[in-house]
């Protein structure tokens, strides 16, 4: 006979929320209603096996940089996290759902963009918000990249976003180069090269190699010196060169001419190839 579920509700206050109306600071006079969210972990018994679940929510308030450096009015954050861990299992089965409302001039709240993804955790990244799917098994961890301004998925990594600044002013001088595989939502497409900016990523090359996808790449970027995880070539043209370097010490070399990826320029070994 199958045991019944054995809930554990964990009431939490999470920044403006609480779980009863009598708790929590007191309000001055003229303050908005406060927003509330849930966090909850319970066990649930399934044939031979124990699943621990947790759903977790919290609340972040963010100030966001305009295209020329100001703050745009604050965004209201709201993130869900659900998590299952199973006995006997490995890995941990994520899904998150995260809110952007923004906050009107009575204090109230309009939803700007809503994220759903397979994802176990989450952060702020300057424009971004950053999705990690936890690594499991021989699958590296999976970093998918959300502009803060739309809610729209923009780059999908197995480790941080390189940045590249530019000529000007404020966000719009920053390039982001990526690479990754995401073992979880798409796992039929191979590792990806990904070029752009914080509000598009519009270049996209597919890295075909021998290589599993347990064995990714380091990923660096350099004008003519040493490679680098990072380059400030604000006084400079944006010409640099994407490196790859694959364990056994195999490297591609895809140059950015005037901002733009050239992957026809590619220095690609055999048995390597990358296409749009």
């Amino acid at each position: 006979m199958m045991r019944s579920s054995l809930p554990i509700f964990l009431c939490a206050a999470i920044a403006l929320a609480s779980c009863s109306s009598n708790s929590g600071p007191a309000r001055a006079r003229g303050d908005a209603p406060p927003f509330h969210t849930e966090s909850t972990a319970y066990v649930r018994q399934e044939k031979d096996n124990w699943t621990y679940v947790t759903e977790n929510s919290t609340f972040h308030f963010t100030q966001v940089l305009g295209d020329k450096g100001a703050s745009e009015p604050p965004l209201l954050i709201e993130e869900s996290y659900h998590n299952e861990n199973t006995s006997g299992i490995e890995g941990t089965r994520g899904d998150a759902t995260i809110w952007g409302w923004m906050i009107g001039p009575r204090r109230d709240r309009e939803l700007r963009w809503t994220i759903h993804d397979i994802g176990n955790s989450g952060e702020i990244r300057g424009r971004f918000f950053r999705m990690v799917t936890w690594a499991c098994c021989d699958s590296p961890s999976v970093f998918s990249y959300y502009s803060l301004l739309s809610g729209e998925k923009l780059y999908v990594t197995n480790s941080d976003l390189l940045e590249v600044r530019g000529s000007g002013e404020g966000p719009t001088a920053m390039r982001y180069v990526g690479f990754g595989f995401d073992s979880r939502n798409n796992p039929a497409r191979g590792p990806q090269l990904q070029y752009g900016t914080d509000r598009e990523a519009p270049q996209r090359f597919s890295v075909e190699s021998s290589k599993q996808h347990y064995e990714p790449p380091e990923v660096f970027v350099s004008v003519s010196g040493p490679s680098q995880k990072s380059l400030d070539l604000s006084h400079l043209p944006m010409n640099f060169f994407v490196i790859l370097h694959y364990p056994g010490g195999v490297e591609l070399r895809i140059p950015v001419e005037e901002d733009t990826l050239r992957p026809d320029k590619a220095v690609v070994p055999a048995g390597y190839s990358i296409h749009p």
